[in-house]
């Protein structure tokens, strides 16, 4: 995730379109981000679900982050929009 947000400041910095690069990164980041948490909470037991726990509040923090700046679906929407778009383009 880190690599492809660094490649769409690249691309920004040259000038360049980056709707696909950012969506892409904002959904490899906040994907690998909800795995992650997901795992934790596997390890934490009933503990990671119960408030006031760190787990809980990053499980949260997480939820909220994969919808803010549009869901995953929407961003899969966007890079598929645009792929097709480049595509169609002589």
């Amino acid at each position: 995730a880190a690599l492809l947000t660094y490649r769409a400041a690249w691309m920004r910095d040259q000038g360049h379109n980056v709707t696909r690069e950012a969506a892409m990164a904002k959904m490899a980041a906040t994907e690998g981000a909800q795995q992650v948490i997901d795992a934790a909470v596997q390890l934490w037991g009933g503990l990671g679900v119960v408030s006031d726990q760190p787990v809980e509040r990053l499980y949260r923090e997480i939820r909220a982050l994969r919808i803010y700046e549009g869901a995953t679906e929407v961003q899969q929407l966007i890079i598929g929009r645009d792929l097709l778009r480049e595509v169609a383009a002589p």
